[in-house]
């Protein structure tokens, strides 16, 4: 029993065989997945299907979808979001971290003892992902997720986190979707309650990326990221577009669709690199300059200004007293540096 609930009987109404229950053998699918989710959270009357202390009735969450689904963009939307889940209890607790190329949500959550903690922030994350993707008509463009889990490890072999299509790190000091900055103005193209129940009532695959795939800008990065692992910091298109299977026209025209292009993407991930050992490390700002593939401390410095709107020595000054900054900055670092 789950809560005074029966859960043969909450398989069956999201018409499930109870014969999965508690079968290590047996699977379900993501849209199985999201129909059970709907079914507790109808039983219980809480949003956040029994793992806190306090319940977050279904009114209450109506309330909350109808107050983003009238912003009109993804950073209006996705603000007003926090700010009301923030007065609903003291068992959550989101916030942002900003910085110049990316957005940290961070999400507190506070559960009641003998749950599984690491399961409740996963799914948190994929309705987060899935509901935001769904409201700017797209997949949003997230940059890496934050996990204070251990890598979960299944008999199946499946990777729930393979949806996000991006970097995870794992037992991470917190738990946080990153966005791209540039989605924050991406508008709003479903914005009415009707269109939201229909799409829910269509029982999305929760399993799937929204889009059914990385977008270009997501796999062009992961190749430049590999290149700069292996300290080749200005790899011509050519060579990624050959990674990737594909031609550098054609590379360049894709990413063009999607509003980026190689040159902008190859810059703001060496400046993210450069702005995460400025802040996680104290390194002179000459070794940091080499780090990343500068060999003259005056390049590095136009650069950087070109990137971030200041000197490398005016970043460390303004942003290295900031926990949070940090804390993000010693993540992106441990991400991009592992082998």
């Amino acid at each position: 029993m789950i809560k005074g609930q029966d859960p043969l009987e909450l398989l069956r109404k999201a018409e499930i065989d109870p014969s999965v229950y508690g079968n290590m053998d047996e699977a379900i699918d993501g849209r199985e997945l999201f129909r059970l989710v709907e079914q507790i959270q109808l039983a219980l009357d809480d949003a956040y299907i029994g793992f806190l202390a306090e319940r977050c009735r279904l009114a209450l969450e109506m309330e909350r979808t109808l107050s983003y689904l009238h912003c009109e963009t993804f950073g209006e939307s996705l603000r007003v979001s926090i700010r009301f889940t923030q007065a609903l209890s003291a068992d959550i607790g989101p916030q942002l971290v900003e910085d110049r190329a990316s957005v940290k949500h961070v999400c507190v959550y506070h559960t009641i003892d003998g749950v599984d903690r690491d399961i409740f922030v996963w799914l948190r994350f994929v309705w987060i992902f899935h509901l935001f993707s769904w409201l700017i008509g797209r997949p949003l463009r997230l940059r890496g997720v934050c996990v204070r889990g251990a890598r979960p490890v299944q008999p199946n072999g499946f990777d729930r986190f393979a949806l996000f299509g991006c970097p995870i790190q794992f037992e991470s000091p917190i738990d946080a979707l990153c966005y791209d900055r540039n989605d924050l103005s991406a508008r709003l193209v479903h914005k009415t309650l009707a269109e939201y129940q229909e799409h829910n009532a269509a029982n999305p695959d929760w399993f799937a990326a929204p889009s059914g795939g990385l977008t270009w800008r997501a796999q062009t990065e992961r190749i430049l990221m590999d290149f700069q692992r292996s300290e080749i910091w200005s790899p011509p298109i050519g060579s990624v577009a050959e990674r990737l299977r594909s031609q550098p026209r054609r590379l360049r025209r894709d990413l063009a669709r999607e509003g980026e292009s190689f040159q902008q993407i190859r810059t703001r991930l060496r400046g993210e690199l450069a702005a995460a050992y400025l802040l996680a490390t104290d390194l002179p700002i000459t070794t940091v300059g080499y780090r990343v593939g500068f060999s003259e401390p005056g390049s590095f410095t136009r650069n950087f200004i070109e990137w971030a709107g200041m000197t490398p020595s005016e970043y460390r000054g303004r942003y290295k007293p900031d926990n949070a900054r940090v804390a993000a900055a010693t993540m992106l670092l441990s991400e991009r540096t592992a082998p």
